[in-house]
């Protein structure tokens, strides 16, 4: 009696260790795929869809006027080029090309030819960039008797005793920070077109240019507390050369930006060198309205303390977690494509909403509202319907089941656009 009791628990604890062993197995290939992908797949979140999954003909109706055309050619499908118009708010430059005088006679009757009219086509030409020099001569005036002399002012520039006028910084900034090339890089482009400016001296530059712009800068932030909707963010960023701190640590850059309804929205970022409540905490004082924002607890700490500002959860961080879970799912070769994996059914539900926005963006808030209580909050209660018979089938720490639980977390945040 003993034996058997003892042989059975055994086999209990065995089968338990068999169990752990193959999540743990199936963690770590999930692991495997995951960084397989990161490494040499594309980095894009895009992800196409399934449309064997939902019956989604009217919702890619709405989308076919953004897409090419498709043109059937033999053996394959091909996208036909959909050549866009030149904007009339281009400069304009009007090439016209004549036939040789020889030519300007009738081949029948040898008469000659009028002009009557012409034919046009427009061809998108580029002038590059062009370094000049800016030579400021400063006149200089006397008496004939000889009491001293008077010469213009020097004008006014952003940084005095410097070669740098405002175009050329406004360059230099808007390469860096809106085309992303590296200060070393416009060295080398500013020296293949002439200039001889080295990186250390661009950078210096930067740094007394903002504090020009900080005036700026502090308008745009108490323009953008006074509106009613803010997105927000933080990103890890390693500074490494900061006073009292090591290279190794990691620092935090900020961003706040105003919704895309605004006429002109607004883009700050600030820097900080931790990732806690008092950051946003300081930043939007004075702010009341909606945040929109991802699961990080300082915004839930920050809520708490100003219950003026309603947070809004961010589909596309969901979202993100999905699209890792779908990389690291385990590819089947010979799939036919007819069972569609749990990552991608969520994401095709996530993309219908994504559909709806698009369709909806200009309208107003009122339109925007109905829309999405009879379109989108039918695939939202869905949506959480799958979430929750989903959860217990899947472990836990897996990507697909950390993703589940951070919705699941979220959801009263990802539903309140609803209500919106």
């Amino acid at each position: 009696m003993n034996t058997v009791t003892v042989t059975t628990q055994t086999l209990e604890d065995l089968q338990l260790k068999v169990t752990q062993l193959e999540a743990k197995l199936a963690w770590y290939e999930e692991q495997f795929r995951l960084s397989k992908h990161q490494q040499f797949g594309a980095s894009s979140e895009r992800f196409e869809g399934q449309g064997v999954l939902f019956n989604e003909a009217e919702t890619l109706v709405e989308e076919a006027a953004d897409e090419p055309e498709v043109q059937q050619v033999p053996a394959h499908e091909r996208k036909k080029p959909v050549r866009k118009t030149l904007s009339d708010e281009l400069p304009r430059d009007v090439v016209e090309v004549d036939i040789p005088d020889e030519e300007k006679q009738c081949d029948c009757c040898g008469g000659e030819l009028k002009a009557f009219g012409h034919e046009s086509s427009c061809k998108l030409d580029i002038v590059p960039a062009q370094v000049k020099v800016l030579e400021i001569r400063r006149l200089k005036y006397a008496c004939a008797c000889e009491s001293g002399v008077k010469t213009a002012p020097v004008p006014k520039m952003p940084i005095p005793k410097s070669i740098s006028t405002p175009g050329l910084l406004a360059w230099i900034i808007t390469s860096k920070y809106c085309d992303a090339l590296p200060l070393y890089r416009q060295e080398f482009i500013l020296k293949r077109m002439g200039a001889e400016i080295s990186r250390t001296t661009m950078a210096e530059w930067m740094i007394r240019a903002s504090n020009l712009l900080l005036p700026l800068y502090e308008a745009l932030c108490r323009h953008l507390v006074r509106q009613p909707y803010i997105q927000a963010d933080e990103t890890t960023l390693q500074v490494l050369k900061e006073k009292d701190r090591h290279p190794q640590s990691k620092s935090y850059m900020w961003l706040y930006r105003t919704g895309e309804q605004l006429e002109s929205p607004i883009v700050l970022y600030d820097y900080q060198t931790g990732r806690d409540h008092q950051c946003p905490l300081a930043f939007l004082e004075g702010f009341k309205g909606f945040l929109q924002c991802d699961g990080h607890s300082a915004y839930k700490t920050l809520s708490s303390k100003q219950p003026d500002i309603e947070l809004v959860g961010c589909m596309a961080h969901a979202r993100r977690k999905f699209k890792e879970a779908l990389d690291a799912h385990p590819k089947k070769k010979g799939d036919s494509g007819q069972k569609i994996s749990r990552p991608a059914q969520a994401l095709n539900m996530i993309r219908q909403l994504y559909a709806i926005e698009r369709r909806i963006k200009y309208k107003t808030t009122e339109e925007r509202y109905q829309v999405r209580q009879t379109e989108s909050r039918p695939i939202m209660d869905k949506f959480r319907r799958w979430l929750e018979k989903q959860k217990p089938r899947i472990l836990p720490e897996s990507k697909l089941g950390k993703a589940i639980t951070y919705a699941l977390n979220q959801w009263p945040y990802l539903s309140r656009y609803l209500g919106a």
